[in-house]
């Protein structure tokens, strides 16, 4: 019964979660990308120079790579709540999102360094989006690995 109720739990609170996750979706796509295509288009005939271009491209790319990590936190917790605990695509789409939100940092990195180095904008970045990353990983791994564990505990009993 105890498992009956936990797994309930993980439905309800996936539900929850994957509102929020959608909500952001909406807001990527309805909102943000086309607001900063826009603010680009706009700065670009306006000011017209490589510092201009360098920093509007990079908020798109910036943008871009955050919808796919919202997005893959989106299926995974759309996963959840249809009741597919833990498997296979579930997992991946957990692992999948950390290892975009690892790309996130990289990008994020480079585009504040470069830009601080060429066109002296602030440096901004922190370890914030390597480490959840990481986390995301590390927990997928750790859910591959318990799936590993029971189907060898089926086998043997």
């Amino acid at each position: 019964m105890k498992n009956f109720q936990n797994k309930a739990k993980i439905i309800k609170v996936s539900k929850v979660i994957r509102h929020f996750l959608f909500a952001g979706l909406v807001l990527w796509i309805g909102v943000g990308i086309p607001v900063v295509l826009v603010q680009a288009v706009h700065l670009w005939f306006k000011i017209g120079n490589a510092a201009t271009l360098y920093l509007q491209g990079g908020v798109i790319v910036l943008l871009i790579l955050c919808f796919i990590v919202n997005l893959r936190l989106f299926r995974f917790f759309d996963r959840l709540k249809n009741g597919c605990l833990f498997d296979a695509q579930t997992v991946g789409n957990l692992d999948a999102a950390g290892k975009w939100w690892v790309v996130l940092w990289l990008f994020e990195v480079l585009y504040y360094e470069i830009g601080h180095g060429v066109f002296q904008i602030s440096d901004a970045w922190n370890f914030s989006g390597l480490f959840a990353g990481l986390v995301l990983i590390f927990v997928a791994w750790l859910l591959k690995e318990a799936q590993e564990l029971q189907a060898e505990q089926e086998l043997t009993v």
